[in-house]
């Protein structure tokens, strides 16, 4: 197929300024003899952004499409489905390209490249509409400045609000608020008959509780109106190290119903030969003069030391992230090395005894440089949203393995690949859940079967 875009082919133009995507490639590559769609974006086969597609944040999976949609506006993703769906192309969003198992990849299909949809509006006290491109360091660059803040907001800022819905998205506010699909006042899907609709728990009900947490099974989220809540200026942080796992869970556990503070996560590390740490990591926002009270904080808590309480600014705790991102950027690590990563959820009675196996079998070889162990709690009547994964339990605990591995060490690579398939294999079979990991690239192509019927993986 020649290089190019289809805009940069032909110039025909359309109704309303439509560009006719005609020319030379209509006439041979897989395109051939097609009528081609009306189209404000850009269609391209440029070498680039086909190689582009055809990665993702775990650079495991390469799957090479077709073409990739750079859309002007949410018509034109509703057209290339519409398009792909009668000619046999599957149709396939990507968004900040953070999966690690492909999920956003195609073989031989059109990827919709939603960063050009990337809009986020003037923010109103409660809520704030959004293009499902948008990141979420954009969401916040727009709402901070008027005292506002999403509900739920993930880790990392770089992750696409679509994206994040389509997964179900949580974070260390998740054990107050749910996940952010639970914090999602409409959407704007494109379906899998190229239908453009508005959905919300009054209109479209059953559209609106399809899409959220799928996968993409149901549609493509092109826009979002998300709930918004107050933000104070500073934020407190506190660090606390456990030398036991069980007391560190029932610390969490304690925190999260006792609602003590806005934001509750964890980690753990290894420690030389002396087995692992478990680091508790909170944090509670105020504005000046009303500091919080440390003691009462923390009374009746469990822990080993306190590692450090410090105050920073709201803005630089939600964006805590980035200089972690920025030091692995450095080291080509962030780009260029394979990340699979595993996140399942476990039934809060099962998961000291599953996390402390599992963490008996681990080097810092298995985790790699600059990975983590993410541990934290939500209470699962939180996560309401039908298709969010969520354990069978009360209670519902994350437990994510962010590996990396070295480039260079293919073997080493596929143990940890084995080792995150008998960890989900385990999680299921004590009540738990995966959460983010579809394997799909080994399935059908036809990511959007019609909204109510059975749907095939994305």
């Amino acid at each position: 197929m020649p290089s190019g875009t289809f805009k940069d082919q032909a110039r025909a133009v359309g109704p309303a300024g439509s560009r006719l995507v005609t020319g030379i490639l209509s006439r041979s590559g897989p395109f051939s003899r097609l009528g081609l769609p009306l189209l404000r974006g850009t269609l391209s086969t440029r070498d680039s952004d086909l190689t582009a597609a055809a990665r993702d944040f775990g650079n495991r999976i390469h799957l090479r499409p077709v073409a990739v949609l750079h859309p002007a506006d949410a018509e034109d993703v509703a057209t290339i489905v519409r398009f792909g769906r009668e000619n046999g192309f599957a149709v396939v969003p990507r968004g900040a390209a953070c999966s690690v198992d492909g999920q956003a990849q195609t073989s031989d299909g059109i990827v919709v490249d939603l960063s050009s949809l990337s809009a986020v509006g003037e923010p109103a006290p409660s809520l704030v509409r959004v293009d499902g491109g948008a990141r979420w360091r954009a969401v916040l660059e727009a709402t901070l400045p008027c005292g506002r803040v999403p509900l739920v907001v993930p880790d990392h800022l770089g992750l696409s609000v679509g994206g994040t819905l389509s997964v179900g998205g949580i974070g260390g506010t998740s054990h107050r608020y749910g996940s952010v699909a639970d914090n999602v006042l409409e959407l704007e899907v494109v379906t899998a008959s190229g239908d453009l609709l508005t959905c919300s728990p009054v209109r479209r009900p059953e559209l609106f509780d399809a899409v959220r947490g799928s996968l993409g099974r149901y549609g493509i989220i092109t826009g979002a109106t998300l709930a918004l809540t107050g933000a104070r200026s500073s934020a407190r942080t506190y660090r606390l190290v456990y030398h036991d796992c069980a007391a560190f869970l029932a610390d969490q556990q304690r925190l999260v119903h006792e609602r003590r503070f806005e934001h509750v996560e964890g980690h753990a590390h290894r420690s030389g030969t002396s087995g692992w740490l478990f680091v508790l990591e909170a944090m509670q926002s105020f504005d000046t003069p009303h500091e919080p009270d440390d003691t009462a904080l923390l009374e009746g808590l469990t822990h080993h030391h306190v590692d450090t309480i410090e105050t920073v600014s709201y803005r630089d705790f939600l964006g805590r992230v980035a200089p972690l991102e920025a030091r692995q950027r450095a080291l080509g690590s962030w780009q260029h090395h394979p990340h699979p990563r595993c996140n399942v959820l476990l039934p809060g009675l099962e998961a000291e005894a599953l996390i402390t196996r599992t963490l008996a079998g681990l080097t810092e070889e298995d985790i790699g440089p600059g990975g983590s162990v993410l541990l934290y709690p939500i209470p699962t009547a939180r996560l309401a949203a039908p298709h969010v994964p969520k354990a069978r339990d009360a209670l519902t605990v994350v437990f994510g393995l962010q590996r990396t591995a070295p480039p260079d060490q293919p073997e080493l690579l596929d143990r940890m690949v084995r080792d995150n398939l008998a960890l989900r294999a385990a999680a299921r079979k004590a009540g738990g859940a995966d959460y983010a990991y579809a394997a799909t690239h080994c399935e059908a192509p036809d990511a959007y079967e019609s909204f109510g019927r059975t749907p095939q993986s994305r």
